[in-house]
Order: C-alpha cells, then sequence, then structure tokens
C-alpha cells in the first residue's frame, strides 16, 4: 500500500514534466503558461452581472425556474484569494471572494497560521515553501466540498421535490431535497455535508450543514472546519449563465462569514466570454477517480501526509 500512495503522489509530477515538454498538449489540455493575464474572479463577475438585464427565466411546469442542464465553472477553481501563477494548473486569478471587500478570507489568526502551513509543505511552487511535500490536497483522494465542487462543472436534473447533482470529476453526485426541511443531528458528519433546498423566488438556496471539516475549499491550503453552515444561491442570470453565490458562516476559523461569487457557464456555449462553442461539451463522459480513500489517507498520514481535519481550534 505505501508504494502504491508513493506511486499515485508521484505519478501526477511525472505526468505534469511531460505536459511541461510539450506545449501544444499544455494548450489542448487547457493547462496555463506562466506570464498569462489573471482570470476572471468575484470582480469581475460582479461587474458583468451588473450590466445584464433582467431575465425571466424558462420554467417547469409547477412554475419553478429550470435549471436544468450541464454546467461548469468559468475559472480554475483551485483557488479562492487573489493568486499568482503556481504551475500549469493553477494559473493567476482574480480573488472569488466577494466579501469582505478586500477579497481575502478573514482568518482568526490560528486559522491564518494554519493555512499558511498548508502551503509551506505544498512543495508546488508557492512562495515561502519549505521544500518538502508535508501537505496534500484531499481532493487527491477523489473527495470533494461546497463550493469547489461547482468549478469542475456538473449535471443538474430537477423534480418539484428534490435536484441532483452528478459532478464532472471523481463520479459524485447530491441529491437535495427542496422542503425545507431539518438536518441530521450534529453527530453525522460528511464530506460534502448534509444539504437542504428551499425556493426565495427565483432563486435555489442550498443550506449544507454536518460537515466533516476535513476537506479544503481550493487546492493551496484554505479551509473551514466541522463547525461551518454554507448557503449556496442558484439563479439564473441569463439562459447559458448561472449566477452562483455562496456564503461560509464558520466561526472557529473566520472573524466574519464570507461570500464567494461565481458565474456557471451553460456547457458547450463558448464560456460566455467569447470561447468557442464546443458541441461536444455537453456530454458526460466517464472520469474514473477510484474510491478506497479512507484506507489511501490513513496511509498518507502515516507516511507523514497531512491537512487539516480539526472540528475545533486547537488550544
Amino acid at each position: 500500500m505505501k508504494q502504491l500512495l508513493r506511486d499515485s503522489v508521484a505519478a501526477p509530477a511525472a505526468a505534469l514534466a511531460v505536459l511541461l515538454a510539450m506545449p501544444t498538449a499544455v494548450a489542448g489540455q487547457a493547462m496555463f503558461e506562466a506570464g498569462s493575464p489573471p482570470g476572471p474572479g468575484a470582480r469581475s463577475w460582479l461587474a458583468e452581472r451588473a450590466t445584464l438585464p433582467p431575465f425571466d427565466p424558462p420554467r417547469l411546469s409547477d412554475g419553478r425556474p429550470d435549471l436544468r442542464g450541464r454546467w461548469g465553472g468559468s475559472s480554475s477553481g483551485d483557488v479562492s484569494e487573489d493568486t499568482e501563477y503556481v504551475d500549469v494548473t493553477t494559473p493567476a486569478w482574480e480573488s472569488h471572494v466577494s466579501n469582505p471587500a478586500d477579497g481575502k478570507l478573514p482568518y482568526q489568526p490560528w486559522a491564518l497560521a494554519a493555512r499558511d502551513a498548508h502551503r509551506a509543505g505544498l512543495a508546488r511552487g508557492w512562495p515561502g515553501e519549505t521544500g518538502e511535500r508535508l501537505h496534500l490536497d484531499p481532493q487527491t483522494f477523489c473527495l470533494k466540498s461546497v463550493p469547489r465542487y461547482a468549478q469542475r462543472g456538473f449535471d443538474l436534473a430537477q423534480t418539484p421535490d428534490h435536484v441532483a447533482m452528478m459532478l464532472n470529476w471523481g463520479h459524485v453526485h447530491r441529491s437535495i431535497p427542496i422542503d425545507g426541511g431539518s438536518h441530521p443531528s450534529p453527530g453525522a458528519t460528511f464530506w460534502m455535508g448534509n444539504p437542504r433546498g428551499h425556493w426565495e423566488g427565483d432563486a435555489l438556496v442550498v443550506e449544507v450543514t454536518n460537515i466533516n471539516g476535513k476537506m479544503w475549499v481550493d487546492s493551496v491550503g484554505n479551509f473551514y472546519s466541522g463547525n461551518a453552515r454554507v448557503v449556496e444561491r442558484f439563479r439564473l442570470a441569463s439562459a447559458d449563465t448561472m449566477d452562483y453565490e455562496v456564503t461560509i458562516e464558520d466561526p472557529t476559523v473566520f472573524t466574519q462569514p464570507v461570500t464567494l461569487s461565481y458565474d456557471l457557464q451553460r456547457a458547450g456555449t463558448g464560456g460566455g466570454r467569447g470561447g468557442t462553442p464546443d458541441p461536444y461539451a455537453s456530454e458526460s463522459w466517464e472520469h474514473a477517480c477510484h474510491e478506497g480513500n479512507t484506507h489511501h489517507i490513513e496511509e498518507a498520514h502515516t507516511l507523514g501526509f497531512k491537512w487539516y481535519t480539526g472540528a475545533v481550534r486547537p488550544e
């Protein structure tokens, strides 16, 4: 098992070296080059959203907005705050944080130190790294978190009392009751938490609790704890653009609630910012991301890899 995990960690590095030696392949696989201008985050999306005319969405027979379809992120999905180029998978990007206004996650001092420790052990080229790979992105093990899943894209199906999402990476699905009902007892926790949905006008609102606090928000060490309450809002801003807003309340980690804002584009429409339409993008293809996650996680800890898993602030 140790050799299997070492191979699983080493394989991406070897593949990355091959991609770096093949510029055309890098471009073809949506990789990014150093020096590229920052991608659009919350600031750009909110400015664009303000210019859009009022939109009356298509509706199902029950009168609710029709959100069905395949939706994809408009960014790398790998960072929450402003970042410079890290590697070919994590380019320079505007912050997705719309509140606070400075675009930074409002960490308590202990939590900021924990986040910085994650980055110091990434061994991906982040400034201030120790040179040792001490921390692994939990998504390495095919795990997901809210809101990070959305930037990888998802297929959305809809009935009067449920919304289902099949995520496009990792064979993960969500089943969201639209009943405004209660959550399980606090002792029941899950990787992506427990979602409960309701409608507020034309916006689908999903409250997520019962989070186990073991996931990162992005690939560069940002996190929230098991005490977090996450509220997602999905609203059609146009026929092919979803306005996606996420508010995270976590008094264990943050000094105030934090809101992230994204635009999600209907697959195959060219990304909404001048991209080339892709007739195959609306098709769902198998993306194998194999299970055995908990065994790999235990083995990773045995080998010395870590990430924040505490539900409360360490004293």
